[in-house]
C-alpha cells in the first residue's frame, strides 16, 4: 500500500526488512541496554541476573542485555522468563536471589516490571534493580510502589518534562489537552509526527509514498527526545539517557 508506518517497537529487525515505509519513533533496543549495562559495569558491578517476559519484547530486550554483558566479558548468573500477564514471580525471583546477583536487569513491560520490582524487594533482594524504557514511566512507579521503585536505574529516550523549555511546553499542552502527565509514549509519537508534518509540507504531490520519501530526508530536527536524523532504514534516534527513580519520581543524570 506504500503508506508510512510508525512504530515504538524496539526490536532492531523491524527496520531491517527492506521497507521504505517503516519509521521508528524512538531508539532501538541496543542503545537502551548498552547504555544501562555500560554504566553499571563502570560502577563496578559484575554479577547480574535477568528477568523478562516470554514475548517478543521481553525476549528481545533480554537478548540485548545479554549482548551488552558480553561486551564486558560477563554473562548473567541467572535468566528467568515469565508470561506477559503473570502476576506472581516468586518462583523466578527465588531462583534469581539464590544466584546472588548484585544487579537484577528487568526486561518486562511497565506493569510486569513494576510487580517484579515490588516482589523482589518483598523477598529480600537488596541489590540494584535496573531496566530500559518501561522503567521510565509513571505506570512502573504506580505498580511497584515508591519504596520498591526508588533507586531503580533506567534508560530512556525522553529526558522528562522538566528537561528544557521545549519539553515543558509540550508537557503543559499535553496536560491541558488530555488531563494527564506527559511521558515517553506521548513524546515519541509527537516527535515523529513533527517529522511527518515537515515531510508532508514538502511532498509534491501530497501522497503517502512522497511523504515517506521526504521523511527519509529529514535531518537535524530537534525533537523532544533529541536531534532526529531519519536514516535509510527509518531509524530516527540512536542515543538514550540514564536516570534514577528518586522520591517516587524519575530523575535524569
Amino acid at each position: 500500500a506504500k503508506i508510512p508506518q510508525f512504530t515504538f517497537g524496539t526490536n532492531v529487525q523491524i527496520t531491517q526488512k527492506g521497507s521504505d515505509f517503516i519509521f521508528r519513533s524512538c531508539p532501538p533496543g541496543p542503545p537502551f541496554e548498552n547504555t544501562l549495562v555500560d554504566y553499571l559495569v563502570q560502577k563496578g558491578y559484575t554479577k547480574y541476573a535477568i528477568i523478562g517476559d516470554n514475548g517478543a519484547y521481553g525476549k528481545g530486550e533480554a537478548q540485548y542485555q545479554i549482548d551488552a554483558l558480553k561486551r564486558h566479558n560477563l554473562e548473567p548468573l541467572a535468566y528467568e522468563q515469565h508470561g506477559a500477564d503473570d502476576k506472581d514471580f516468586s518462583g523466578q525471583l527465588t531462583k534469581i536471589i539464590a544466584a546472588k546477583p548484585e544487579v537484577l536487569l528487568l526486561a518486562s513491560s511497565e506493569v510486569a516490571a513494576g510487580l517484579v520490582a515490588k516482589q523482589a524487594r518483598q523477598l529480600g533482594f537488596e541489590g540494584i534493580l535496573a531496566g530500559g524504557q518501561p522503567m521510565a514511566t509513571p505506570k512502573f512507579i504506580e505498580t511497584a510502589g515508591c519504596d520498591a521503585a526508588n533507586g531503580v536505574i533506567f534508560t530512556a529516550g525522553y529526558p522528562g518534562n522538566d528537561a528544557n523549555e521545549q519539553t515543558k511546553k509540550f508537557a503543559a499542552a499535553y496536560k491541558a489537552r488530555w488531563g494527564e502527565i506527559a511521558e515517553t509514549h506521548g513524546a515519541n509519537v509527537y516527535d515523529l509526527m513533527q517529522v511527518f508534518f515537515i515531510a508532508a509540507e514538502k511532498a509534491n504531490p501530497l501522497t503517502p509514498e512522497n511523504v515517506a520519501i521526504e521523511m527519509h530526508k529529514v535531518s537535524g530536527y530537534q525533537g523532544l527526545q533529541g536531534v532526529m536524523n531519519i536514516t535509510k532504514e527509518g531509524e530516527s534516534l540512536a542515543k538514550t539517557l540514564l536516570g534514577e527513580i528518586k522520591n517516587c519520581t524519575q530523575t535524569y543524570f
